[in-house]
C-alpha cells in the first residue's frame, strides 16, 4: 500500500510535460528505445542549456566578470542550472516512491524475496513517475555534457570528473530501456531521488567557492549533504542490493517469466549496470564522510589554536 493511503494518487499523465503513454515497448528494438526517449530528452537538454545561458548572461549584466571568487562565471551558471534541476526532480521523485506500493514494500521488508520481483516489473502498477522524470534527467545529463567546458575541471578532481562522465554516459545508455520496456524502472526512480543529495552538494560547492567554508551555513549544508548521502545512497542501497540478489534483474529466466520471449536483447547486459551506481556511491561516500569529518576537526583545531593564543596573551 501507499505510505498515505488516504491521499489522492498523483495524476502522472496530466502532470507530465511530455507524453508518457507511448512507452509501450513497441517496437521492441534498441533503436526504438532511443528514438522514443531521446525525442523527449533533447527538449529538456535544450531547456537546461538555455537556463545556463540565461543565468550566465544575467551574472554578466549585473557586473560579474569572467571569474567570480576564483571560479569561472560559466561554472557558477552551470551550478545554478543544476540547482534548478535537482530542486524540481527531487520532490517529484519522492512522491513517486511514496505512492508506489512495490518500492515501499521493498524498503519495508528490506528487499525480501516476496517483493523483489516487483522491483523488476509490477504487473499491476506501471512506473509512471519514472516515465515522467527519466527523460527530464536524461536531458539534464545531455545538457551537462554539452557544457563540459564549464565544468570545474582540475587535476585534483580528475578521478571524480572521469567517474561523473562514466555515470552520465552509462545512464544515457541504460535508463531509456528501463522506462521503455518497464523493466527495473523502479530502481531508476530511486536513483532520481538521490538528487536530494546532489542539491546540497551544489549548495556546498557554492558556499565553498564564495569563501564561506568556515561559516555556519557551510557546516549546516555540509551536514545535511553528508547525512543524506550516507542514509539515502549507502544505507538505502542495502535493501536494493538484497532485492537484486533475491530477484536478479539480469536473470534470463526471470525475464522470460515476466514476458514470453524476454524483455529485450540487451536486457541482461544493461541490468548489470544497476550495481555501478552503488559502487560509485561507496567510493564517493567514503570521501564525503572523510571530508566532513576533516572540516569538523579542522574547526576544532582552529578553536584550540585561538584559545591557546588567547591564553598566551593573558600570560
Amino acid at each position: 500500500t501507499r505510505i498515505c493511503a488516504g491521499c489522492p494518487a498523483m495524476d502522472w499523465v496530466a502532470l507530465s510535460p511530455h507524453d508518457i503513454t507511448d512507452f509501450t515497448g513497441e517496437p521492441p528494438t534498441v533503436i526504438g528505445v532511443y528514438a522514443k526517449v531521446f525525442s523527449k530528452a533533447w527538449v529538456y537538454a535544450a531547456i537546461f542549456v538555455l537556463v545556463w545561458a540565461a543565468v550566465n548572461a544575467t551574472l554578466k549584466a549585473v557586473g560579474c566578470g569572467d571569474m567570480i571568487h576564483g571560479q569561472r562565471r560559466g561554472s557558477w551558471a552551470l551550478k545554478s542550472a543544476m540547482l534548478l534541476h535537482h530542486g524540481l526532480v527531487t520532490p517529484v521523485a519522492f512522491v513517486g516512491i511514496f505512492q508506489d506500493p512495490a518500492t515501499l514494500a521493498m524498503y519495508r521488508c528490506f528487499g525480501c524475496a516476496e517483493v523483489a520481483p516487483l522491483m523488476n516489473r509490477d504487473p499491476l502498477h506501471a512506473p509512471l513517475a519514472a516515465r515522467v522524470l527519466t527523460p527530464v534527467t536524461l536531458g539534464y545529463f545531455l545538457g551537462d555534457l554539452l557544457l563540459l567546458s564549464q565544468w570545474n575541471l582540475n587535476r585534483g578532481g580528475m578521478v571524480e570528473n572521469a567517474l561523473m562522465l562514466l555515470h552520465h554516459i552509462a545512464s544515457l545508455l541504460v535508463w531509456p530501456a528501463a522506462i521503455y520496456f518497464d523493466w527495473v524502472a523502479r530502481y531508476v526512480i530511486i536513483m532520481l531521488s538521490y538528487e536530494f543529495t546532489s542539491f546540497w552538494l551544489t549548495v556546498v560547492w557554492m558556499l565553498s567557492a564564495a569563501g564561506l567554508k568556515s561559516s555556519l551555513y557551510f557546516k549546516v549544508a555540509g551536514g545535511i549533504f553528508t547525512l543524506s548521502f550516507v542514509v539515502m545512497r549507502m544505507v538505502g542501497a542495502i535493501p536494493q542490493l538484497i532485492a537484486m540478489w533475491n530477484a536478479p534483474p539480469w536473470s534470463v529466466e526471470l525475464e522470460h517469466k515476466a514476458q514470453p520471449g524476454g524483455i529485450h536483447p540487451w536486457c541482461s547486459f544493461f541490468c548489470y549496470s544497476l550495481v555501478l551506481p552503488h559502487m560509485l556511491n561507496l567510493f564517493w561516500g567514503v570521501k564525503v564522510v572523510n571530508g566532513f569529518v576533516a572540516i569538523l576537526l579542522g574547526g576544532k583545531k582552529q578553536r584550540k589554536t585561538a584559545n591557546g593564543a588567547s591564553d598566551a596573551k593573558g600570560d
